[in-house]
């Protein structure tokens, strides 16, 4: 992995407040689809480990697309460029060694979201 991706931001926080400006409720808002979308992430990155232990890769893929879309609502880019790697290595013919290394960069690249989107919750959508 590129050493300059450690100086990209894991979110661009321009999404999450476009998202919220036809919103009366804010910082409200922002808090609550944060939250949401936390939650469907966990819960999908951990699906695909299950689906991966089960040898299920159109399982993987759709996952992965899953992943990616939800990425794009709120800017995280290379979370989203992650998970299309796998979706690319899943698809191959053969299962390529470079799978593991996509899906732990999904890993990595998922803490690193959660961490910005965390911050941006605590600093600016207080409860």
């Amino acid at each position: 992995m590129n050493t300059d991706l450690a100086n990209v931001a894991a979110i661009d926080m321009r999404a999450i407040t476009q998202l919220a400006e036809g919103d009366d409720r804010g910082a409200q808002f922002i808090k609550e689809i944060i939250d949401v979308f936390l939650g469907d992430l966990t819960e999908r990155v951990a699906k695909i480990g299950l689906l991966m232990s089960e040898g299920d890769r159109a399982g993987v893929a759709a996952m992965a697309h899953a992943i990616k879309g939800s990425c794009g609502h709120f800017g995280a880019t290379r979370l989203a460029d992650s998970t299309r790697e796998i979706e690319h290595q899943v698809k191959k013919p053969q299962l390529p060694d470079g799978l593991q290394p996509a899906i732990d960069a999904m890993v990595a690249e998922t803490e690193r979201v959660r961490a910005a989107l965390e911050a941006y919750r605590s600093e600016r959508a207080p409860c």
